[in-house]
């Protein structure tokens, strides 16, 4: 029975090494599923590792010893700080954002107003905006906070709903759909702040379960929407983790960083939110270039959509 352990721990191991897929591979299903849930295989190797102890059967002990390791390792990338500790700097003007899939439109307008004022957004970024979720925005007093809106080209590509972004500003610039994607349009706006413009896009890829090549066109899409030397930042739903190869290629040609794994605060689960118990992957970013430093950021749950949304606080660069 104890020699039936090398086959977990044999398929766990090609598990874990789907993330090392060159970009592009992981356009499949179900890979894209898989390598999402790989940080979740701590329990798994957890229980094996005690059943190994118990049953004194070392050889088997030291390989999943190794693998718990491995995994817990890419974890820890959250908590491991900065090489560059002078880029946390609070110098600046500071720039509050949140971004939501709203489920359909079924989000709990009156908590997503409470959140807007609690944590004082200045720009929101909304996903999967249906039926009359906009006008129960209003009637919950959202245009009290934030009265400027650019809405996402809505077509029947879209999943879940179309995408808009609410402003406390007026931008001075705004498109309704700055990428062409087999996937709900990409509304992007440019807004004028004392550091100098800056760019903010709400996204929503492919859902991997409408398209697995969509998904990964999607994703790679997003390298086309930082325009240097504006800093830009690009939140929403990207159906994708930091696991999955195409995300971090994309990552790495378009120059963005993913706020939450920049703090080094800890992930930021946001996916599945829809019961009592804690999110399990984080499948959400606010995404930014630049000199753009995130100083704080949160998972708030929403009543009504299974997604948590994601707050940021962003230090704008001060103005030379």
């Amino acid at each position: 029975m104890n020699t039936l352990l090398w086959i977990p721990l044999g398929l766990i191991a090609l598990w874990m090494a789907l993330r090392f897929l060159p970009a592009g591979a992981d356009r499949h299903r179900p890979l894209i599923e898989l390598i999402a849930l790989i940080d979740l295989l701590t329990a798994p190797l957890l229980v094996i590792l005690i059943w190994t102890v118990f049953a004194r059967t070392w050889p088997q002990c030291l390989l999943a010893l190794i693998e718990l390791t491995l995994v817990s390792c890419q974890r820890l990338r959250y908590r491991l700080p900065p090489a560059d500790r002078t880029s946390q700097s609070s110098s600046g003007h500071g720039l509050s954002v949140m971004t939501l899939n709203c489920r359909f439109g079924r989000a709990d307008p009156e908590e997503v107003v409470r959140c807007v004022q609690a944590y004082g957004i200045e720009v929101l970024a909304l996903q999967e905006v249906e039926g009359r979720l906009l006008e129960s925005l209003r009637n919950a007093g959202l245009n009290r906070f934030l009265p400027y809106l650019t809405e996402g080209v809505a077509s029947p590509e879209d999943n879940g709903g179309h995408n808009v972004i609410f402003s406390a500003h007026q931008p001075i610039k705004a498109s309704p759909s700055a990428l062409d994607l087999p996937a709900a349009a990409v509304p992007l706006i440019e807004l004028k702040t004392s550091s100098g413009p800056i760019r903010v896009a709400s996204v929503h890829p492919k859902s991997p379960q409408r398209g697995a090549r969509q998904w990964g066109k999607g994703i790679a899409a997003l390298t086309k929407l930082t325009h240097p030397p504006v800093p830009t930042i690009v939140m929403g739903d990207c159906n994708a983790t930091l696991q999955h190869p195409t995300f971090r290629a994309m990552l790495a040609k378009s120059g963005l960083h993913d706020a939450s794994l920049r703090l080094k605060a800890g992930s930021h689960p946001t996916f599945p939110s829809a019961s009592a118990f804690p999110p399990l992957i984080e499948i959400d970013h606010i995404l930014a270039d630049g000199d753009l430093v995130p100083q704080s950021m949160h998972a708030p749950r929403i009543p009504g959509s299974d997604h948590r949304a994601l707050v940021a606080q962003f230090t704008l660069p001060r103005r030379l």
